[in-house]
Formats: structure tokens, C-alpha cells, sequence
């Protein structure tokens, strides 16, 4: 067997490879021997037809199984002559096998992982970023728990304000004709809440209860719906309930309340919710800096993306897209109509996504990291939770597959810990704000 290769690219080669006469008759000869064993030829006792029959009866299924075995063989073969180590499976193509059993030729296209040369990382820079909280950020957090506390009142002795709950009937027309997703019957909305169209939701204020309205209104220059972008239209507007927010006062009762009795006064809670905000702005501050970081990596890396992975990771990314979409309650039709319209970003973003992984495999060989069995465990308790099933559901999940699951916790160890590293050889410097930012800051005060 002979085999040449050619760079199509720097991620893909095209392997050709040709198969003697020998190599194709010792191959022919097994297989006719194999048929000989096991052919029911009329006349004969099983294994005992002349080898000469048996060829002629079966010489195309010998064929058939020998040109399968031998492109195998030789594709394997001229992986390992070449020190090529593909990564998806290979494309075959152009097989000849003349009827004279002399030569077996074919062409293999792979795919490759690309040579990866990244420039000094240690010197990169980025923004210092604070996690210290304001008791601000702890008030509001509070008052978001009180308001989830809230109970309501049904109201009908005054006007509808904002902050009220109100149940409508709704129906919208376009130049007097009503239009596709304008209308609905017991719509529930928060006056003031942003689920409207804003200069619809503040015509919401002051209506009475059980009494129908005409409200004129414009649709956003960038609704997402092009008939009815920048376009004036008239809802009729039934009030058919008003409810008032009633919240709980903030004490030590409420604490106890919402903690389930463990935290008995209010500094307790304020405590525990210092605690969260800041675990929150951590991570907060750390996947901004990872971004970051990313970016900085990509710029000094420049190199081709393998097709295979760069489609996987689109119709990954196409696939959760879709998902969130439906999750949300939007409408298949919808759906499909968003992620055509973000089609673009989303595809960009998937191919930063493998270009980032690439790099951080990389770098982990670089750094010489490695995932260790406790850590592999430690992921393995987050998948289970983050999947919202058990450990028994997860292994069902993967039954047959649990190599894969393996390799999947422990690429995510080391993805992580190689991040980790990084940003602890990077330097932070705090950037100088600009006047906007400064007004911003000097309002909140």
C-alpha cells in the first residue's frame, strides 16, 4: 500500500491511497475461503463446494466486503505512516477497483486540529474590576424580596396606577382592521412593568374598572414586526380587574418568614444577602474577565477553524437558541423567525466559541494541566444539579456512553482550571473613567 498526502488547508488533507494486486488477492482469497464455509450451493454439503464455484457464485459479495476492509485498512494505515490524527470521520471518495483485481485506489479528506501558536499571554491587561458591595445593592435586593412577598388586593373603588395588576381584554387594529397577535382575553400586566409597548402600557394608568377604552398608539421605529414598526394603531382596552400590591413591612417576623426560621432578625438576613451579592458579583467580575481574557487570546492567535467542529458548534448554538425560544412560550413560527433574523450573531459567536476552545486546549498543554478524580466528582455533582435530575436519571442518560460523559466532565475541569490559571498570570489595571461614567457615579451618590 502506497499513500501520499496533500494539504488542502491547514486543517484538512486529502490522503491518496493505492493497494497492489498481492495485497488485493491475499484479501480475495480469505474471503472466498470464508464463503466457502458457510455457502449453501445446491449439490454440495455445507463447506465442501469447490473453491472454483464459490468464486463464481459469490465473486461480487467477496468484492464488495474486500474493497470495504481494504480502504479501512489502508485509510488506518496511512493515518499512522503519517502521524495524522483526524477529528471527525473521513470523507471517501473516487474508489476505483478494476475487475481485474489489480488496484484498489481511493481518496480520504480529514480534517486536523491547526497548528496553534499563541504569542506571550503573560503580558496581556485587564480591567481591574471591584466586588465590593454597596449597602445600596443589599436594599435593593431586600425590597425584591419583600415585593416577592407581596400580597394582592382587589380594588374597585378608584382608577388603575402604576404598580397595579391589572386583567384586560385587549384587541388591536391596523387602519381598522385587527391584526395577527393584537389581541387577547384575561391578559395580566404590571402597570409600569415594561410588557407593553411603552406608549401603550402608559395609557394604562387611570382607567376604571369594567369600562372599555380606545387607546392610540405607536409601535417602535425597531419592532421586530416590520408591518407594524413606527405604524399608529388603536387598542380597545377592557378593564376587567385592578389589584393592588400590598408589601410586607421589613422586620424581624419577615426574616424569619422567608428564611424558614434560620434567620431570626433583620441584620441576619441583611448578613446572608451580603454574602450572596457578593458570591454574585464575584462570579459576575470573573466572567467579565474571562471574556476579556478571551478576546485578548484571540487577537494573538490566528489560525483556520476546522469545518466539523465550526458546524457542530453552530447547530449547537441554533439548537439552544430554538430552545430558549420555546421555552419562553414563542410560538415555533416565531422562533424560527428570531433565529433567522440573530442567525448571523449567533454563528459568529459559535465560531469564537471554537476558536476558544481550541486555544484554552492549548494553553492546558502549555500549563500542563490536568483534572483529577475528586474534581471530575466535584463537576459531576453540578451537572446532575444544573440537569435537574439525579445521578441514577444522568447514568441512564449515558448508559453505553460513559466514556463520553468521562470525557466531557474532565475537558470542562480543565477548561476551567486553565481560565483560572490564566487570570492569575495576567495583570489588572484600573481604567480611567469617562465623564459620563463619573456623572453617572456622582447622580447615584
Amino acid at each position: 500500500m502506497s499513500a501520499t498526502v496533500k494539504d488542502i488547508s491547514t486543517v484538512k488533507k486529502e490522503l491518496s491511497c493505492e493497494l497492489g494486486a498481492e495485497q488485493i488477492e491475499k484479501s480475495l482469497s480469505k474471503a472466498y475461503k470464508r464463503f466457502q464455509k458457510k455457502a449453501k450451493i445446491k449439490g454440495f454439503r455445507p463447506g465442501k463446494a469447490p473453491l472454483n464455484l464459490v468464486q463464481r457464485l459469490y465473486r461480487e459479495q467477496a468484492r464488495m466486503e474486500v474493497m470495504e476492509s481494504l480502504v479501512q485498512e489502508a485509510y488506518s494505515e496511512a493515518l499512522d505512516e503519517n502521524s495524522i490524527s483526524p477529528i471527525a470521520a473521513p470523507e471517501i471518495e473516487n474508489v476505483s477497483f478494476p475487475d481485474d483485481d489489480t488496484t484498489l485506489t481511493f481518496t480520504a479528506t480529514v480534517e486536523v486540529l491547526p497548528e496553534i501558536t499563541i504569542a506571550a499571554y503573560d503580558d496581556i491587561v485587564l480591567e481591574k474590576r471591584s466586588t465590593e458591595i454597596e449597602e445600596s445593592e443589599i436594599d435593593a435586593e431586600i425590597e425584591k424580596l419583600c415585593q416577592s412577598m407581596a400580597q394582592f388586593k382587589t380594588i374597585d373603588e378608584r382608577p388603575t396606577q402604576e404598580g397595579d395588576t391589572l386583567e384586560i381584554d385587549f384587541v388591536g387594529r391596523l387602519d381598522g382592521d385587527e391584526f395577527e397577535g393584537g389581541s387577547a382575553e384575561g391578559f395580566s400586566i404590571e402597570v409600569g412593568s415594561g410588557q407593553f409597548i411603552p406608549d401603550l402600557e402608559r395609557q394604562l394608568s387611570g382607567l376604571e374598572l369594567n369600562q372599555s377604552y380606545d387607546l392610540e398608539t405607536v409601535f417602535p421605529e425597531d419592532y421586530h414586526k416590520e408591518e407594524l414598526a413606527g405604524k399608529k394603531t388603536v387598542f380597545t382596552v377592557t378593564v376587567k380587574s385592578i389589584k393592588e400590591k400590598d408589601v410586607p413591612e421589613l422586620n424581624d417576623d419577615l426574616a424569619v418568614q422567608v428564611s424558614g426560621g434560620e434567620m431570626e432578625t433583620v441584620e441576619a438576613l441583611r448578613e446572608k444577602m451580603s454574602e450572596y451579592i457578593t458570591s454574585s458579583k464575584q462570579d459576575l467580575v470573573r466572567n467579565q474577565n474571562t471574556s476579556e481574557l478571551l478576546v485578548a487570546l484571540r487577537k494573538r492567535a490566528e489560525f483556520e477553524l476546522p469545518e466539523c467542529m465550526l458546524k457542530e458548534e453552530k447547530e449547537r448554538a441554533l439548537a439552544s437558541a430554538t430552545s430558549r425560544f420555546t421555552s419562553q412560550g414563542i410560538p415555533p413560527e416565531r422562533a424560527a423567525e428570531l433565529i433567522n433574523d440573530h442567525r448571523e450573531k449567533i454563528e459568529s459567536e459559535a465560531a469564537e466559541t471554537v476558536k476558544n476552545t481550541l486555544i484554552l486546549e492549548k494553553l492546558a498543554e502549555l500549563e500542563k494541566v490536568e483534572s483529577t478524580p475528586d474534581e471530575v466528582g466535584e463537576r459531576f455533582q453540578k451537572f446532575i444539579q444544573s440537569s435537574g435530575g439525579n445521578a441514577q436519571e444522568v447514568f441512564e442518560q449515558f448508559k453505553g456512553r460513559e466514556g463520553e460523559l468521562t470525557g466531557m466532565l474532565q475537558r470542562e475541569v480543565v477548561m476551567e482550571k486553565t481560565i483560572n490559571q490564566l487570570l492569575e498570570k495576567v495583570s489588572y489595571q484600573e481604567t480611567e473613567k469617562t465623564a459620563d461614567e463619573e456623572k453617572q457615579g456622582e447622580s447615584a451618590e
